[in-house]
């Protein structure tokens, strides 16, 4: 990976922590940093989309990651998440793995790092093989959250452009590429209002990202997302049938729920946008404009909704396989009769955790440094796996060896 030139205070550099650590407890693992960066991304051919590496983080990012965990009190072995991966980690023992890796190629390309993590016995944060797979194709978490209930837009998967329309779904719909993220694939042209356009649009998305379509009834409505951290300490207990109220008596506000701490719910605000234009959550908006990202946070709504939102989440969170992070994108549904229901559009069980991603400005408006939200994320993979425990009886372990060793040799 491209470095820094410079001194030996540069974080791409593997490194100790920070003489005074905060955040984490202080708890001074070796944490293995993994990653994919653009400007590592393989060279594709001329007819790709522009958009289609976006989702992968910069050297930047990476900077970001690597302080705030050594802030936290550990030491940091930056790693690209590529097919040299197996080697850098047999090479550099390591107790936990901080991944961020969105993959390059594949229809799994998320679960790829964890599968080789599981592999290999190593801990890592973030969702399981399973939920990264899940998380990542948007039409199964959809299937998934229709076997559980939860509220999702009517949908239909495309592989081919003249797929015959399933004649239940009604237009406006709403196209984008089946498993991606950061909105590619995503802008005004997404919504299509009938059935030239959605064959035109079909057209160009399966040409242009070589994957299934997902296409789903168009919500005309508020864009929230609803975010959190931990996991749950007991899986199987119900959320509560009425919601789960925020802490600070806000109806947007944060709470806290067996074990997750839930951030507050977030708005996109488009009306600081171009007008004219359906409200759609585009990759222009997501990407092009983000240092100039316009959003209400915690958002207005009411109790009820709120309370709603912030269930659906959990349960979203628990239905798809995901830990220790996660965000879930919501419409408030406006049409006739569905006054403000949230439906949900999507799960992320590896949500963008960069200093301007929507999860941190969220846990950014509940008070949180950023240091704060990455070690946030470690310390909920640290207590599911039991890490300090496992340490602890290695350092005893290896201290009673020690101390045999110096008997034998008086």
């Amino acid at each position: 990976m491209e470095t820094h030139s410079g001194n030996d205070e540069d974080p791409l550099k593997p490194g100790r922590a920070a003489r005074k650590p905060r955040g984490a407890n202080g708890r001074g693992l070796r944490v293995a940093l993994l990653y994919n960066v653009k400007e590592n991304a393989p060279s594709l051919n001329g007819s790709a989309p522009p958009d289609i590496f976006d989702e992968l983080d910069s050297l930047e990012d990476v900077r970001a990651y690597t302080t705030a965990l050594r802030a936290g009190g550990h030491t940091v072995y930056p790693m690209e998440g590529d097919p040299d991966l197996l080697r850098e980690l047999r090479r550099r023992p390591v107790d936990i793995c901080f991944n961020t890796c969105e993959g390059i190629r594949g229809d799994s390309r998320e679960a790829q790092v964890p599968a080789l993590l599981e592999m290999m016995g190593l801990p890592y944060t973030a969702a399981t093989v399973m939920g990264m797979a899940i998380s990542l194709d948007k039409a199964m978490t959809k299937r998934v959250l229709v076997f559980h209930g939860l509220p999702t837009p009517r949908f239909q998967e495309f592989n081919r452009a003249a797929q015959p329309l399933d004649p239940t779904l009604r237009f406006p719909l709403f196209t984008k590429p089946n498993r991606e993220g950061t909105a590619i694939g995503i802008s005004n042209k997404s919504i299509v209002r009938d059935e030239a356009a959605l064959r035109e649009r079909l057209a160009y998305l399966l040409d242009a990202y070589r994957e299934t379509v997902l296409v789903e009834e168009y919500v005309d409505g508020r864009d929230v997302t609803c975010g959190l951290v931990g996991n749950l300490t007991d899986p199987n207990l119900p959320t509560p049938p009425e919601g789960i109220p925020s802490a600070s008596g806000h109806p947007g506000g944060s709470a806290d729920w067996n074990g997750v701490h839930i951030f507050p719910l977030s708005e996109v605000d488009h009306s600081a946008y171009e007008p004219g234009r359906a409200p759609v959550y585009s990759h222009r908006l997501k990407i092009d404009l983000a240092y100039d990202y316009h959003f209400m946070c915690p958002t207005e709504v009411p109790e009820a909704i709120g309370n709603k939102i912030r269930r659906l989440t959990v349960e979203t969170f628990r239905a798809t396989g995901c830990r220790d992070m996660c965000r879930v994108d919501f419409r408030l549904d406006t049409r006739s009769g569905n006054a403000l229901q949230p439906q949900i559009l999507e799960i992320n069980g590896l949500p963008g955790i960069t200093p301007i991603s929507d999860l941190t400005e969220c846990a950014k408006a509940d008070g949180w440094t950023y240091e704060r939200l990455i070690n946030g994320v470690l310390d909920a993979a640290i207590d599911r796996y039991g890490l300090e425990k496992l340490l602890a009886r290695r350092r005893e372990t290896m201290q009673k060896s020690s101390a045999a060793l110096e008997s034998l040799s008086n």
